[in-house]
C-alpha cells in the first residue's frame, strides 16, 4: 500500500493539478491572517471551513488526475478495484492531515492570534480541521470523472453542496417543520462549524458530538464507495 501511496503522489504531482486547489487554499488563508490579532476559534472555525472546500477541490482534482488507460493498468497490477480505491483515499488522507497541521500550526508560530491558544483548543483545531477536510474529499469520491461525466456539471454539483453544507443551520430555520428530518442527509458541516466557534462555550460532550456525527458520515460515504468500487465497471472513465 505504501508503494502505491507513493506512485499516487507521484502521479499527481506531476500532473500539476494540485497546483489550483492548493494555491487557492493557501492565499485564502494567508488573507484571513493577514491582519492580527485575530479571535482563537473564530479563526480556526473560518480556516476549517476553507480546509472543507479546498479538500473537496482537491480530491476532484486528484481523483480526476490520471488517465483511464493508467487506471486500468494499475488495477490490474494491484488485482483489486478496492485496493485501488483504497490507496486514493490514504493518499488523500495524508495531504488533508498534512493540511490541517499546516493550516492550525501556521497562526501559532506567527503570532497571529489575540492569545494563548492553549492545548485544548488546539486539539480541538486538529481534530475540526481533519474531519471538514475528510468530508471534503469524501463528497469528491461521487462526482469523479468515472461517475459525473461532464466536468462542469461535476463543479457545479460541488458548489451547491458546499453552499448547502455550510448553511445547512439557517436553511434548517427556514424550513417547515414536516421537513427537518431531511436536513439529516446534509453533510454535517454547519454543526462541527458552530462547535468550533463556540468551542469555549460549549460543553466537551456538545463539541464531540459534532465530531463524532461527522465521522459517522463521512465514514458512511467512504465505505459505501469502496462497496460499490468493486462493482463499478472501471472502463467507464
Amino acid at each position: 500500500m505504501m508503494a502505491l501511496i507513493a506512485y499516487l503522489l507521484r502521479s499527481y504531482t506531476r500532473s500539476q493539478r494540485y497546483f489550483a486547489p492548493f494555491t487557492g487554499l493557501v492565499i485564502a488563508v494567508l488573507v484571513l491572517y493577514s491582519y492580527k490579532p485575530n479571535p482563537v476559534m473564530n479563526s480556526y472555525a473560518a480556516t476549517a471551513v476553507l480546509l472543507f472546500i479546498g479538500c473537496a477541490w482537491m480530491g476532484l482534482s486528484f481523483l480526476n488526475h490520471e488517465h483511464s488507460v493508467q487506471t486500468q493498468i494499475t488495477i490490474v497490477h494491484l488485482r483489486s478495484a478496492r485496493k485501488y480505491t483504497a490507496g486514493r483515499l490514504l493518499t488523500l488522507a495524508l495531504l488533508t492531515w498534512l493540511l490541517d497541521l499546516l493550516i492550525v500550526v501556521y497562526p501559532l508560530v506567527s503570532d497571529r492570534f489575540d492569545e494563548p491558544a492553549g492545548g485544548y483548543r488546539i486539539l480541538i483545531a486538529l481534530a475540526g480541521h481533519g474531519l471538514l477536510g475528510m468530508i471534503g474529499v469524501a463528497i469528491a469520491l461521487y462526482l469523479q470523472a468515472s461517475w459525473v461525466k461532464k466536468s462542469s456539471h461535476a463543479v457545479g454539483i460541488l458548489l451547491a453542496i458546499i453552499a448547502i453544507s455550510i448553511g445547512a443551520t439557517k436553511i434548517s430555520s427556514l424550513l417547515p417543520a414536516q421537513w427537518l428530518m431531511l436536513t439529516l442527509l446534509l453533510p454535517p458541516v454547519s454543526p462541527v462549524m458552530d462547535a468550533l466557534m463556540n468551542a469555549d462555550t460549549l460543553l466537551v460532550s456538545g463539541v464531540l458530538l459534532s465530531f463524532i456525527h461527522i465521522f459517522l458520515y463521512t465514514a458512511v460515504l467512504v465505505a459505501l464507495h469502496i462497496y460499490l468500487s468493486g462493482r463499478k465497471d472501471n472502463n467507464k472513465n
